[in-house]
């Protein structure tokens, strides 16, 4: 089988899917994956992919799609209209696969996807739907967003008041508002004729189904919470799921025969550019492969391209995440700075989201393939462009940039929470709250020696830490870089406390920038307050375009 990026929906406002290929003639069936939305849709990303290329593997043209403001699709999470845009992709989804050739459609759907699937089916002329954790009652849906999100403080954003923000994902009041009013038991026609319910008891919901005509049937919920309650960090494929799913799914395509051919073998199904606006400037995105190991990524330029001699900014994966970035911020980056004129790409890493496996998914923050990867990724770039390239990482990934500008010529590290104390061999937390409690003892021990003098004093007697030989490192290869931190992050708490001496004389010898900007959080998922880290960015990149130095003096950004 094989993966290609395919753009596809309304020309001024296109959608990007994920379309697995059968290399051997496809069956006449095509399936649509419906996502859910909000951070499940981070953790289930593996366990879709993966579904994907297992129904490709049974012959089936397989769709994964990114709804309109959401993943890599055009328009932003703070427009209007969600849900009806959300199913809108979904209509258009279905479509596309029509329009390649599919006879019948099979809709897989996930929460949110599961309840749009079960609503629209009909509409979408689906002939088996598969519904994974169905959102059954809007109501409880949406208190669980505002338990688990916060209201943007009123006055410090565009966002209108009452708007929500959970995992970096933004929910309007209005969307709220529709979310809320979602009931799958006010479906009034069958979805398909066979509808395969993945939930817990849900009596009501099989007989009104039932009702309608569907031949239903009904599984637990055994394993999924592998996919959809962990954090993208410790999630796992739950393969029993994937198999039952599939294994439906043949059944139910064999159950009403197909009456036209399937799409053609060598079909081109690659649309692999598009044009969206971004204030006011018309961009190009591409799906791009790099290098020998072919990683998948996203290139975003102005419309007319970059030139050769553009500045890039190259995007790594954060913690587990695909190259959208923690609640979409690193397609929100990209396109304000490709408005700016510079060239952008956000990247997978081998066994991250769309790139190639070899053996290492899933992937985990801090493994030791991801500073080759990154040194291949940069090698492959700096054989298409002659400009200036940037390298810009969160926590994990910005470790990986850091280590990576010690053996690389780079032109640039934008840093943004790095955890300098992090050693091969130590643990990997899914957030910074079960490291800071894991390292409460170390934190301690730290801040009792910078108070008192005693790492200042071993330092001036050349007695250092590891991450002290690091930015020595650092500061001898002339690479210009940004440690950028959420005020107080336990990045910027280590440096004072541990690494003061040293951390000062990089400073003053001009080779390092430390960048505080108050009221961020460590994963960047305060929405309202992300054009901070874009002014930074703009001033390291237009720093990178110059050939100059970072400024020497330790400055906090508001």
């Amino acid at each position: 089988m094989s993966t290609s990026g395919h753009w596809f929906g309304p020309p001024e406002r296109p959608l990007l899917g994920w379309l697995t290929a059968p290399h051997s003639e496809p069956s006449a069936t095509g399936v649509l994956i419906l996502p859910p939305v909000g951070y499940a849709y981070w953790s289930s990303h593996r366990t879709l992919r993966v579904l994907a290329e297992r129904l490709a593997a049974d012959g089936h043209l397989t769709l994964r799609i990114d709804y309109d403001g959401t993943g890599d699709s055009a328009g932003e999470q703070s427009d209007g209209g969600r849900l009806e845009a959300w199913r809108a992709s979904a209509a258009a989804a279905g479509a596309e696969l029509r329009e390649l050739g599919c006879e019948r459609l099979v809709i897989v759907g996930v929460r949110l996807g599961a309840t749009i699937a079960l609503l629209d089916g009909a509409e979408l002329a689906a002939d088996a739907v598969v519904a994974w954790a169905p959102v059954v009652a809007g109501r409880r849906y949406v208190k669980e967003l505002r338990l688990l999100g916060a209201e943007v403080p009123p006055g410090v954003s565009t966002l209108p008041p009452g708007a929500l923000v959970a995992s970096g994902c933004v929910y309007l009041p209005q969307t709220l508002a529709d979310l809320g009013a979602l009931s799958v038991g006010d479906v009034k026609a069958a979805p398909a004729s066979h509808v395969l319910l993945l939930a817990a008891e849900e009596t009501a919901l099989v007989e009104r189904l039932a009702e309608l005509g569907c031949a239903v049937q009904q599984r637990g919920l055994d394993g999924s919470e592998s996919a959809l309650e962990r954090p993208s960090e410790y999630a796992t494929v739950p393969q029993e799921v994937v198999s039952g799913i599939a294994g439906w799914i043949a059944t139910a395509a064999s159950a009403d025969p197909s009456t036209r051919a399937a799409p053609a073998p060598g079909t081109n199904f690659e649309r692999t550019t598009a044009h969206l606006i971004q204030a006011g400037v018309e961009l190009r995105e591409a799906v791009i492969t790099l290098g020998a190991q072919r990683f998948v990524g996203v290139q975003t330029e102005p419309a007319a391209g970059a030139g050769e001699d553009a500045t890039t900014l190259v995007l790594l994966n954060t913690g587990s995440e695909p190259h959208i970035g923690p609640g979409r911020a690193w397609v929100e980056y990209s396109r304000q700075l490709a408005a700016d004129g510079y060239r952008c790409v956000r990247v997978d890493f081998r066994g991250w989201g769309e790139s190639p496996d070899d053996g290492h998914a899933p992937g985990r923050p801090y493994d030791a393939h991801c500073i080759d990867d990154a040194r291949e990724i940069v090698r492959a770039l700096r054989a298409q462009a002659d400009g200036p390239i940037v390298l810009l990482g969160l926590c994990a990934s910005s470790w990986v940039a850091l280590r990576l500008a010690l053996s690389e010529p780079l032109d640039g590290v934008i840093a943004l929470n790095p955890q300098l104390y992090w050693q091969p061999g130590d643990p990997v937390e899914a957030t910074m709250a079960e490291t800071r409690l894991r390292r409460t003892a170390t934190r301690e021990r730290e801040a009792r020696g910078g108070r008192s003098g005693l790492w200042s004093a071993l330092d001036a007697l050349g007695l250092r830490s590891w991450a002290g030989h690091w930015l020595d490192a650092l500061q001898a290869s002339g690479v210009p870089v940004a440690l950028v931190f959420a005020e107080g992050d336990d990045g910027i708490e280590f440096l004072r406390n541990r690494l003061a001496r040293r951390l000062a004389h990089a400073q003053r010898n001009g080779s390092i920038r430390i960048v505080e900007i108050p009221e961020i959080d460590h994963a960047m998922g305060r929405v309202w307050l992300r054009e901070r880290v874009v002014e930074v960015v703009r001033e390291q990149l237009a720093d990178a375009e110059a050939g100059l130095a970072p400024p020497a003096a330790l400055t906090t950004s508001g």
